[in-house]
């Protein structure tokens, strides 16, 4: 498992140069972006489990992409999610990062998410991988998907 997940954020970094701007960009403390990504991981869990689906949406630049969805698909993507949650009882959404990494350009998260019922049960789990960039001086999420 541990080696798909570098393999995948390998690739990213490979291709991140390529995306990049020519301009020196400020280097971002990695210790500075855990703290953050934590915080960013509550926040997203706290939107799901209250079930705003739009402030969900908000936490996405503009050109981002949910898996195979982009634009308003994703609010409508996390409304269907979040209303299969509360018809499930799975409202609970635990991210656990396993790897974070930076270009200085974006941050880099690959982790495993748990979904758990209202009693704490375990219901479902999965591995994600983000790609944040900064949108009007504001980290938001360029890419979202499963692994």
């Amino acid at each position: 498992m541990k080696k798909q997940l570098l393999l995948y954020l390998f690739i990213l970094l490979s291709f991140s140069p390529a995306l990049s701007q020519s301009e020196e960009l400020p280097k971002i403390d990695l210790n500075e972006a855990k703290i953050f990504m934590d915080a960013f991981d509550k926040k997203f869990s706290k939107h799901f489990y209250d079930g705003d689906s739009i402030a969900l949406y908000k936490m996405y630049a503009k050109d981002a992409t949910f898996g195979t969805v982009k634009d308003e698909e994703i609010l409508n993507a996390w409304g269907k999610y979040i209303r299969y949650s509360i018809k499930n009882d799975t409202r609970t959404v635990v991210y656990t990062p396993i790897l974070l990494n930076t270009d200085n350009e974006y941050l880099f998260e690959v982790g495993t998410y748990e979904y758990k019922d209202s009693a704490g049960k375990a219901k479902g789990k999965g591995k994600y991988l983000l790609v944040l960039k900064k949108e009007d001086g504001e980290w938001k999420i360029y890419k979202d998907m499963g692994l």
